[in-house]
């Protein structure tokens, strides 16, 4: 822990203390007479540690006058040499009086300079780094043994090296002393004015100088690179600081600069983000308040010139065939989309992808070429991979080998074998027995690899020539490499030297002129750039190669530089095995999309008939036949589309799951925008209704539909009864259009996503099984890449290991050339990937185990499903706690929860006030609501967005919920717009249905109102910008013209995600239903959170009364940042607990004869804790307890843990928490009672 003392005089006639620090030691010297005053000190000191939890401790005094604290860490950041203490209480005035004290002598200065990087105290407007301050003395606190006399106090800072004198003139120079301002020039510069070609800025000339070699700050610095990590801070003044990093090929060094208003400061910083390159100007100081390190003033920008990249202009470009990119598994970095775009830039033809033992970048390279050739740049992508040869499945010597599919046929016979080595023969590395590659050879074009190919290693072996052309008769083609690619074998002293190198390429030459077979120079590339050597070199340091910095080059080569490698062949063979032969091989090899386009579903005979009968049979049971004209139209329109773009089998295999589902006594709610679609309400998949309001009798099926939005929702009509037959009517709809689902013209392929029981997903998936066949079935792949902050832990590890030091940014800077780099595979939580049966899976993607352990028993698509989604079907069998608390209400309460009424005022009332509990805010902590462990309204967040806008009725608080899962749709935006009463909660934008409703009930244009909502929901503003920032159309232009208010366009501006209201909607109808047993039945509501929603549980503290929880809570409180996530769980769990203990209701302790294994139960009118519910006590503990007493009573306490197997110190907190009752300790015990 860091903690900045501020040590406070109050004018005294000499110091009464003098602190010294250093490192983790601090030393304080009575410097007066008084005893008292100093052992007063030391008991606030000790006092103050023991608050913070700081360790400390009191080392013995040298001498009575001094007293040494030696913590375990370094407990103070200043660099003052020295503090007074000379009494008084008020922290913080040296630092005042010494601020004065500069300002009476430097004149006038900045505030926002000043608060953000000098040494004064207004420190409002900016986020402090996080420490603790020394407070031992509260302000105006009077100590009476303190002389508070006004004398003089002198101060002297610790000196820092004098900066560069020069400049241009005066104002901040804060090399001297603490960052602050030196004095010199006086008063501040003029403002700056941006010459034409600048950024920023005067224009300059001069040199760079490299960041690494500034260590003492100075004026008028030049530095080259590029920025990063940048961020602008809007100051309540209404200006702007705009902050980043310069990184050039030394180091990083943070910047400043100030801006006199957010305009300018926005303008700036979309300037720097789009620059490559920057040539920057300003001063450096230290800045010891706020980045602790120097710090670039800046003052001049522009863009540098634009790096002279590798170019080729050949009519006989090659072409490489033996390339790795960023899914080789942490050994390269090549991107696939910068790869495409370099090599049709250099014109060459082709260009192979090559993985070691994996495809997965296939789905990229077919979308990036595509784009390219639509572009006019055509570059044809070879699919192959780098497989693991091995002889047979006992073999432990595995060799490289690269197969490149010829055509179609090869391509599904390379999916097919990248599967079998995964699922079967992988140990380690996917590998593949010699005959499962003869097996799967056609179509297949095979080369000999690199130097850990079977040839090669068997010229390095010596083997005889008849025994390298028995090798070699193997493939197709053989490969050499630059010399540099083996320099290895030389540095190992495994061959002699680099003549040896080339005689070895020699050799493979001499075979493929006497086989008959094409060598083929290639360059085994693993990063595009010579530059990006060193990410590579930082990756493999840190995965643990301990020779990484001696790794080859292996960037792609140019023809030119391919030709000079291999000059020693001979001018006209080095042109064969570079440009002939690789353009022979790519002429071989057809051009062909290696995932099919277009939409692949299962085919399940007469579903379209099927979906549409259902629909109508199900809209006329409620409508009546004839249906009204809008529920008629809305679904004459979706089913039109739904079925004439091939869908219908999608929303029928939905049904056929929720159906199962019901019928097994499990809810299941929707997720996503399939509640937009009315088909699936009618098809029983959602029970969201997007029609618009309406009133319908369940008698005569008179209807009443609200159509301009005079409601936003069905269920806040006011009930009445029906005008024709007097029954009372339902109401239902909340007005989604069917475009947020399946695009404007209903032609988007539709994403149902459910929401099952968590206890019920493995049936649903084993359902899908059932209805397509086991084969046809697997779970969605994921692909995990390095992120960021793993690749800057990689950097740091890498500089450590070599003794380098460097800034953040610089450490960022690296990071960033192996983010995203392929880590591991995974799973879609709920994703199932259905493959026809009249087609192999192999027609999309290869399969493989989740990260390669076979242990899983789960098959995943080998591509991230991302990529094949579209084109083979994909279901959302996604597991849910809602429906699985539903379900236990239920059991508990014998209550159908679909009876439960959406406008029951009581339930109402929990989001908006605490009477329904019979609680006041103060006995819950201050809340003003009562929705605590409710669904989608329990957070602290939300609790208090529910305080800010009061809702009434159901509609609001579906907007809640867009509020509370929208990014900057509440907070600076519709908070602020309520409170003002510029618009009212019913008005402001909380989901992406309310942007194109609010405009569609204004008249404005419906594809308008589609686009903006798009572009909104997105963070793209209403308009879409290129990419110079110009609009591409002029939608606010139409907004304004329909007089659309200001505040509804400023708002869409701030959105940069909206939640979908069919999503909002399914969720809050779960959450109310939930809430009202809260209500209702109170025990049972407790029972199923503790159940499935608790993550924490101290059965000692929850059994014991309200104070004892309450004093628990006080503590976890007082941890602040301290506090575990295991003790942020329990300051949640113990607000419900005390929640229910004032309610009257209380937890009995475990027990033997009643508890159940995991799930709470109610006992005697009170909640009964499970099993699992005991410190340490595991599920199959609970399960064994509860399985051994319905076999027969336990006898005694050794009974119990003889069947059990319950551990000792588990059975010592059963027996301490008293949970076995009066059963005896054993049997001898119980016998001897009788």
């Amino acid at each position: 822990m860091r903690v900045r003392y501020h040590v406070v005089p109050r004018s005294q006639t000499q110091p009464a203390v003098l602190i010294e620090s250093k490192e983790q030691r601090v030393a304080i010297r009575n410097m007066s007479e008084s005893e008292a005053q100093f052992t007063a000190l030391r008991q606030k000191l000790a006092d103050w540690y023991s608050t913070k939890h700081i360790d400390v401790t009191f080392a013995t005094a040298t001498g009575a006058a001094v007293i040494n604290y030696c913590g375990s860490e370094a407990i103070h950041d200043h660099t003052l040499g020295e503090y007074y203490y000379a009494g008084g209480c008020g922290v913080g005035e040296l630092i005042e009086e010494l601020e004065q004290r500069r300002r009476e002598l430097l004149g006038p200065i900045d505030a926002d300079e000043e608060c953000a990087y000098g040494t004064g105290v207004a420190n409002a407007e900016f986020d402090i780094p996080e420490e603790d301050f020394f407070e031992p003395f509260d302000d105006g606190e009077d100590l009476s043994f303190f002389n508070n006399e006004p004398v003089t106090c002198d101060y002297v800072p610790t000196p820092k090296p004098a900066p560069e004198t020069g400049g241009y003139g005066g104002g901040y120079s804060g090399g001297g002393g603490k960052g602050g301002y030196s004095g010199k020039g006086g008063g501040r510069r003029k403002r700056d004015v941006t010459d034409p070609g600048m950024i920023l800025g005067p224009d300059f000339t001069g040199e760079a100088v490299a960041i690494n070699s500034v260590t003492d700050g100075g004026r008028g610095l030049i530095f080259e690179g590029i920025v990063n990590g940048l961020e602008m801070t809007e100051t309540k003044t209404g200006k702007a600081i705009i902050k980043g990093n310069v990184v050039d090929g030394t180091n990083s060094i943070r910047f400043k600069k100030f801006m006199d208003n957010v305009d300018e400061g926005k303008a700036l910083l979309k300037s720097l983000q789009g620059a490559k390159g920057v040539i920057v100007k300003g001063d450096v100081d230290f800045d010891d308040r706020f980045e602790r390190d120097y710090v670039l003033d800046l003052r001049s920008v522009k863009e540098s010139a634009k790096k002279t990249k590798r170019s080729e202009s050949r009519d006989d470009s090659r072409v490489e065939l033996h390339l790795h990119t960023k899914v080789s598994d942490k050994d390269a970095l090549v991107s696939v989309k910068e790869l495409l775009n370099t090599v049709a830039d250099w014109g060459h033809p082709a260009v192979a992808i090559t993985d070691h033992g994996v495809v997965q970048a296939f789905p990229e390279a077919q979308t990036i070429a595509g784009e390219l050739k639509r572009k006019g740049k055509h570059i044809k992508v070879i699919y192959g991979v780098e497989g693991y040869l091995i002889e047979n499945e006992e073999s432990d010597k595995r060799y490289h080998i690269i197969m490149l599919a010829q055509n179609l046929i090869g391509l599904r016979n390379l999916y097919k074998m990248v599967t079998i080595s995964h699922l079967k023969y992988f140990k380690r590395r996917p590998r593949l027995p010699r005959e499962v590659i003869e097996e799967h050879r056609e179509g297949i074009i095979i080369g000999s690899a690199c130097e850990a190919g079977e040839l090669m290693q068997a010229i390095v072996r010596g083997e005889s020539w008849d025994r390298l052309k028995e090798i070699a008769s193997f493939y197709d083609y053989l490969e050499i490499q630059p010399l540099c690619n083996n320099e290895f074998l030389v540095r190992n002293k495994i061959v002699p030297d680099e003549a040896t190198l080339v005689e070895m390429n020699k050799t493979i030459v001499a075979l493929g002129e006497e086989l008959n077979r094409p060598v083929v120079a290639t360059c085994d590339v693993h990063y595009l750039n010579p530059e990006d050597k060193i990410y590579r070199e930082i990756m493999l340091t840190a995965s643990g190669f301990k020779d990484a910095k001696y790794q080859p080059d292996l960037h792609l080569r140019t023809t030119d530089e391919m030709l000079k490698e291999f000059q020693y062949l001979g001018e006209d063979k080095a042109y064969e095995v570079v440009v002939t032969n690789s353009r022979l091989i790519n002429d071989r090899i057809e051009e062909y999309d290696p995932i099919p386009n277009g939409t692949y579903s299962p085919k399940i005979e007469g579903a379209e008939k099927e979906l549409e009968d259902m629909c109508y049979k199900k809209a006329k049971s409620i409508y009546g036949d004839p249906l009204p004209d809008v529920v008629a139209e809305r679904l004459d329109y979706e089913l039109t589309r739904i079925i004439g773009h091939g869908f219908a089998v999608l929303y029928y295999i939905a049904h056929k799951l929720v159906g199962k589902s019901l019928s097994d006594g499990y809810l299941v709610g929707s997720r996503g925008s399939v509640g937009s679609s009315f088909v699936a309400t009618m098809a029983d998949i959602t029970e969201v209704n997007p029609l618009p309001p309406h009133y319908i009798c369940p008698e005569c099926k008179y209807s009443e539909f609200y159509l301009k939005g005079e409601y936003a929702g069905g269920f806040d009509l006011p009930r009445k009864k029906c005008p024709k037959c007097g029954a009372d009517l339902h109401t239902n709809g909340h007005d989604i259009p069917f475009a947020i689902f399946m695009g404007f013209n209903g032609d988007k392929v539709p994403d149902i996503d459910l929401n099952f029981s968590g206890d019920y997903q493995p049936k649903a998936h084993k359902y899908t099984e059932e209805l397509f066949g086991r084969d046809n079935v697997f779970r969605a792949g994921t692909i995990g890449t390095i992120a960021e902050k793993t690749a800057i832990g990689y950097v740091r590890k890498y500089a450590e290991l070599n003794g380098i030091q460097a800034r953040q940014g610089y450490l960022e800077f690296l990071a960033k050339g192996f983010t995203g780099v392929k880590n591991t595979t995974g799973q879609h939580p709920g994703g199932i990937m259905v493959c026809p049966r009249d087609m192999d899976v192999h027609m999309f993607t290869p399969v493989q185990y989740p990260a390669n352990k076979k242990e899983s028993g789960i098959i995943t698509t080998h591509f991230d499903y991302h990529s094949i989604e579209g084109r083979m079907t994909k279901l959302d069998i996604l597991g849910h706690d809602d429906p699985t608390i539903i379900r236990m209400l239920e059991d508990l309460t014998g209550v159908n929860a679909q009876t439960i009424p959406f406008d029951d005022e009581k339930t109402l009332s929990l989001f908006s006030s605490t009477e329904a509990l019979g609680l006041t805010p103060e006995q819950l902590m201050g809340d003003k609501v009562a929705t605590l462990a409710v669904p989608e309204s329990g957070t602290g967040f939300v609790r208090r967005m529910l305080e800010d806008s009061k809702p009434k009725v159901f509609s609001d608080l579906v907007r809640i919920s867009g509020f509370s899962h929208g990014t900057n749709v509440w907070l600076d935006n519709a908070q602020t717009l309520i409170k003002d009463g510029t618009c009212k909660l019913n008005e402001a934008i909380s989901t992406r249905d309310d942007v194109m409703n609010y405009l569609i009930h204004r008249d404005i244009k419906p594809l308008t109102c589609f686009k903006v909502m798009e572009n909104v929901r997105k963070g793209k503003g209403i308009d879409k910008l290129n990419k110079q920032g110009e609009k591409e159309t002029d939608y606010e232009g139409e907004l304004r013209a329909g007089n659309i208010p200001e505040w509804f366009i400023a708002s869409c501006k701030k959105i940069s995600y909206l939640f979908p209201r069919a999503h909002a909607v399914a969720y809050v109808m779960m959450a109310f239903r939930i809430a009202w047993f809260k209500i209702n039945y109170p025990l049972a509501f407790y029972a199923a959170y503790f159940s499935i929603r608790a993550k924490a549980f101290d059965l000692k503290i929850m059994c014991a009364d309200l104070q004892t929880q309450r004093a628990e809570f006080d503590r976890i409180k007082a941890l602040d940042y301290k506090a575990t996530p295991k003790d942020k769980d329990m300051l949640r769990e113990l607000e419900v607990s005390m929640e229910m203990v004032q309610r009257g209701y209380h937890f009995e302790t475990v027990s033997l004869e009643y508890s159940k294994a995991r799930h709470f139960s109610i006992h005697n009118g009170a909640l009964l804790p499970p099993f699992t519910a005991v410190d340490s006590l595991g599920e199959k503990v609970a399960d064994a307890i509860v399985a051994e007493r319905e076999k027969r009573p336990f006898t005694s306490i050794k009974d119990v843990q003889r069947r059990c197997k319950i551990s000792q110190s588990i059975l010592d907190t059963m027996i301490e928490m008293n949970c076995f009752g009066d059963l005896p300790d054993d049997e001898q015990m119980s016998l001897f009672g009788a």
